[in-house]
């Protein structure tokens, strides 16, 4: 079986006759999707079941990441979903949505914490991206 396949079955509930032809999927809320893994509820099944547990923030700067994470999480879900089906409207709609949502997560925590990557470094010296604590650095 070739991973196209592996594709359809992934997605079987939403195949249809006609690739132009989608239905309207139904969707977790964001912060749920981030915490199961999986935004389309059609799709998800527990493993064993097990559930997953709630992730909590211990401060703002973890709140303000998961943040990031799960807004980045959904818009990604959606262009995979949108790969299958390009011509739904109201989910190209919801992927922008969710995209920009995240594109202002990362603007505002990079903002209030530095950057989240090297190509967000600023150009000051001595260079951002190094400044600070680093990950195992961080007092819990």
């Amino acid at each position: 079986m070739n991973i196209f396949q592996d594709n359809q079955n992934y997605f079987s509930p939403f195949l249809t006759s006609q690739r132009n032809q989608s239905t309207n999927p139904k969707l977790f809320e964001p912060e749920e999707a981030f915490m199961l893994g999986n935004l389309f509820k059609d799709l998800y099944m527990t493993y064993k079941g097990f559930s997953n547990y709630c992730i909590q923030s211990m401060n703002q700067k973890q709140k303000a990441l998961l943040e990031v994470q799960m807004y980045s999480f959904v818009a990604h879900e959606i262009n995979l979903y949108l790969d299958i089906y390009p011509d739904n409207k109201k989910m190209v709609e919801l992927y922008h949505h969710y995209a920009t949502k995240a594109k202002e997560a990362t603007k505002a925590y990079e903002k209030q914490f530095g950057p989240l990557t090297v190509q967000n470094s600023s150009t000051q010296i001595p260079f951002e991206w190094v400044q600070g604590p680093w990950p195992w650095e961080y007092q819990v």
